[in-house]
């Protein structure tokens, strides 16, 4: 039997800075990743873009959790607060008081 992790690619995207942030998440969170593709910009042009996008690879064990910190860094944690703007229909946290989008006020 080997002691041999299996490494997953669970990230990529065009701005490297998007991508150290992500890796600082997962590492903080106990996740351990590699980087790859981190110097990849310069073969752009002998292949497609997004082959050369740097990458974060986590072992497939930790897979789940690191995807649900990466979408939460992505997208925001799914908090029920947020409230639905009634003249818009556009979603406001829960912070705001006047809409984001249509500076309407927030319903009682």
């Amino acid at each position: 039997m080997s002691d041999e992790k299996t490494m997953i690619r669970i990230f990529s995207h065009d701005n490297s800075m998007v991508v150290h942030n992500i890796k600082n998440i997962l590492e903080n969170n106990g996740i351990g990743c590699e980087l790859k593709n981190v110097f990849g910009g310069s073969a752009a042009g002998e292949v497609p873009p997004i082959e050369v996008w740097p990458e974060i690879w986590v072992d497939e064990l930790q897979t789940d959790k690191a995807a649900e910190l990466i979408e939460e860094a992505m997208h925001g944690a799914k908090d029920k607060t947020h409230w639905r703007c009634p003249d818009c229909t556009e979603e406001n946290p829960p912070a705001f008081e006047i809409c984001w989008s249509c500076e309407a006020e927030k319903p009682n």
